[in-house]
């Protein structure tokens, strides 16, 4: 087992736009609670895109673990800073959607962040990487993409999921959806209009399982493609993966990949762990180095979905 250098500082990462702006005194409860069991503490709040990233850079070498204080965006900018270095990140539940987190069944409680720090593991997990950038969770191209590029086109601060009704509204109704051509080593597996999705991880936006399968260290993402040709068949999809049935219809594909390609008729948005990403196409693939991850230690009780990625029950 891996276990972080106690020897070094922490750093939390916070972003203070992340989420709805309600955790404020949690994470004064969290820096006093570390504090009072005499670990070092620092913490940096970010400005602008891209500070997180900058700011894990120089803490390589110098940090025993980096708290990341918000949102999937914060943690994909921390990851962009820390993949293939010896600083783990704990990833906190302190944005709207918080991925990673909640897939690891990370607490917000500052004594089980603490029982984290003091008995967790480090265990090393994949990353994705998507024309040239790192990413954690989760790619989604074409409708929930056009989703999030409308939020980010009126957001001006804190956001919580009601936020989404009305870019979700207005996507549900006015989207076309594109025409896809999906490539997989070399070999074209999809051409037809859809949506499609590519995780690392099994958990999406408000507990659906997309990628139901995907495990965060098998070497490997998953891939999920929807035939969709109008707002009837969205909803059917919709219906089926909230049983998690989706993988055995016979319109979804379903793959386990190292690397895919999409391309569309014509540029389409795409979202990446919750923030807008680059228009198609796009090259997916599994990034040759790993990040460590801080990980609560393993649940006693070992009762799981018949099927990989599932909750502990």
């Amino acid at each position: 087992m891996i276990q972080i250098d106690k020897n070094r500082p922490i750093h939390i990462i916070i972003n203070p736009h992340s989420g709805y702006g309600g955790q404020g005194l949690v994470l004064a409860g969290v820096s006093a609670t570390l504090r009072e069991a005499g670990f070092d503490v620092i913490e940096y709040t970010t400005r602008a895109a891209e500070d997180a990233t900058r700011y894990a850079r120089e803490i390589v070498g110098h940090a025993g673990l980096a708290i990341v204080w918000g949102g999937d965006g914060t943690v994909n900018e921390v990851v962009n800073g820390l993949t293939g270095t010896d600083v783990p990140i704990l990833a906190c539940p302190a944005g709207t959607e918080n991925l990673l987190a909640k897939e690891l069944r990370i607490s917000l409680n500052p004594a089980e962040i603490l029982k984290c720090v003091r008995h967790g593991r480090v265990s090393e997990c994949d990353v994705g990487r998507v024309n040239g950038r790192n990413f954690m969770s989760i790619i989604g191209v074409g409708f929930d993409g056009e989703v999030v590029r409308r939020l980010a086109n009126v957001r001006t601060g804190h956001i919580s999921h009601l936020s989404y009704f009305w870019p979700l509204w207005r996507t549900f109704w006015e989207h076309d959806f594109p025409q896809m051509r999906i490539t997989t080593d070399g070999e074209e597996i999809f051409d037809d209009f859809g949506l499609a999705f590519v995780g690392n991880i099994s958990r999406y936006s408000v507990g659906l399982r997309i990628c139901r399968d995907a495990l965060y260290d098998d070497g490997l993402l998953d891939l999920v493609v929807f035939h969709c040709h109008e707002q009837g068949s969205l909803m059917l999809h919709a219906a089926w993966t909230l049983l998690r049935m989706h993988p055995l219809k016979g319109n979804v594909i379903y793959r386990r990949l190292r690397k895919v390609r999409v391309e569309t008729a014509k540029p389409v948005p795409t979202q990446i762990d919750g923030d807008v990403g680059p228009n198609t196409p796009i090259e997916v693939s599994v990034a040759p180095q790993r990040i460590k991850l801080l990980l609560p230690a393993p649940p006693t009780m070992k009762g799981i979905w018949p099927w990989k990625g599932g909750d502990v029950v």
